[in-house]
């Protein structure tokens, strides 16, 4: 064959236009469908929402490397196939962003719960101190909420009050204890504590008691008993209190129930989109090749379920 160019004859010419008229793209409908189809070519997630993953402190190529595994997993055969896998790559990572959430969340419960724990072992202040010794002038350190300071409390104001009755310095400067203990109007049992004592106060006053005086004997028999009574409910609360017990840390952890509920319908939501996904190229899958006769489905029904056949006796 001659290397020269030849020139070309009117003939070949006509008939390289009339080929070109035939390479013009698809005409009917259907050819054009499945062209715009082809020109799909969807953009790398990661760097769409590259900066808001990275202000989130996540990774893009972290992301890009659960993208590449379910390539590698799925096989897409063209772009329309790599579009559903990054959908499911990115519902994939919005789970994961999910379960950690879910994970601070609890984390952060624990944390919380654990400074409180510790606020309690603490002497109040500020506006707190103010409104518990408002408590404590009604309904005295007996009746305020249990914590280690309310325990510490009452039995340094037993003891105190125990020295008091051991050294017979019955005057009316001993009932502030009382009032420290039982508040401003007592129950039945500081009522009778805080009676016998005036009645001794009185006999005192009255020159009528000696060192081995029965009531005096009595009242150090209720002190002792209280003393007790309230190291055994402060072992009590630092039983179900301490630091180190898993089972009740691991119980605080619960979400409340609108919290929970969120969550849950999250998950779920994004296990479903990721099945429907799933499901979609799978079908897809299962075409093959359509006839020529036969047209393209939709958009809207490709995101459709599909159907299961149905027995014919059903």
């Amino acid at each position: 064959m001659s290397l020269l160019k030849r020139k070309v004859s009117p003939a070949q010419s006509a008939a390289s236009r009339e080929n070109s008229l035939r390479s013009t793209g698809p005409r009917t409908e259907r050819g054009k469908e499945v062209s715009s189809r082809n020109s799909l070519n969807p953009r790398l997630f990661s760097r769409v929402a590259g900066p808001g993953m990275e202000a989130l402190g996540e990774r893009p190529e972290e992301f890009e490397e659960v993208h590449k595994r379910l390539a590698i997993a799925m096989a897409p055969r063209d772009a329309w196939e790599e579009a559903w896998v990054q959908d499911i790559a990115i519902l994939r990572w919005r789970l994961e962003r999910l379960q950690r959430h879910e994970t601070a969340m609890l984390a952060e419960r624990r944390r919380k719960r654990a400074a409180e724990r510790k606020q309690e072992t603490l002497p109040a202040s500020g506006s707190v101190d103010r409104e518990l010794r408002s408590m404590v002038y009604m309904v005295g350190l007996t009746g305020v909420p249990d914590s280690p300071w309310k325990f510490q409390q009452i039995q340094e104001t037993l003891v105190q009050l125990r020295d008091v009755i051991h050294a017979q310095m019955f005057n009316e400067d001993a009932l502030a204890c009382f009032h420290m203990l039982y508040g401003k109007e007592p129950g039945a049992r500081g009522l009778m504590f805080k009676n016998l004592f005036q009645m001794v106060c009185k006999r005192f006053r009255d020159g009528n008691i000696n060192e081995d005086d029965a009531d005096q004997f009595e009242l150090i028999k209720i002190v002792n008993q209280e003393i007790d009574d309230y190291q055994k409910a402060q072992a009590l609360y630092e039983a179900d209190h301490k630091e180190s017990d898993p089972v009740r840390e691991d119980a605080e952890l619960l979400l409340p129930r609108e919290n929970l509920d969120s969550v849950i319908r999250y998950e779920t939501h994004l296990e479903d989109q990721i099945e429907r996904k799933l499901r979609q190229f799978y079908a897809r899958r299962r075409e093959g090749v359509l006839p020529r006769e036969q047209s393209l489905p939709s958009h809207a029904a490709e995101a459709a379920p599909v159907d299961q056949p149905r027995d014919a006796g059903a």
